[in-house]
């Protein structure tokens, strides 16, 4: 198991190249592997969620409300990059992380059709986009209204 300039398992060292995350399993096949594939996008869409249903419920300061949506936004970003990315060449996050779709990959050992995993990636990144920047889209929605009642003369 490696995080960026450190090696944590089986040992603790100091490696020469940087990787934002990376881990070796063996053992594993078919839909354990896949579970396995998906698991780190899916477990980020999952905090992502879970930050934007504290964001929405709660009360909190704005300086607490800008990290959590820093945050969020890496969230957002995360499954639609790893997916799109590396299918055009580019890595995960363009210069850094994997050259390999592994949620897409994952989804197929799972046995999940590619229709439903760009449906499922498609929704829950715009859920999560509507949920982050529901100030957003409530301040845009009311321009519609408006410039729509100023067309039919109300």
């Amino acid at each position: 198991m490696k995080i960026a300039y450190f090696e944590i398992y089986p040992r603790f060292a100091i490696t020469s190249q940087f990787v934002l995350g990376y881990v070796e399993v063996e053992g594993l096949a078919g839909f354990s592997y896949g579970l396995f594939l998906l698991g780190g996008s899916m477990t980020t869409n999952i905090v992502s969620w879970l930050l934007a249903l504290i964001l929405v419920k709660t009360k909190l300061g704005s300086k607490t409300k800008v990290a959590l949506r820093i945050l969020g936004l890496f969230g957002i970003l995360d499954l639609p990059f790893y997916v799109i990315f590396p299918q055009i060449g580019l890595q995960h996050w363009i210069f850094l992380g994997g050259k390999m779709p592994e949620p897409l990959v994952g989804a197929r050992r799972m046995s999940i059709p590619d229709p439903a995993f760009y449906t499922m990636t498609v929704l829950t990144t715009l859920g999560l986009v509507f949920l982050y920047f529901k100030s957003f889209w409530k301040r845009y929605w009311k321009r519609i209204k408006i410039t729509i009642n100023i067309k039919r003369g109300k």
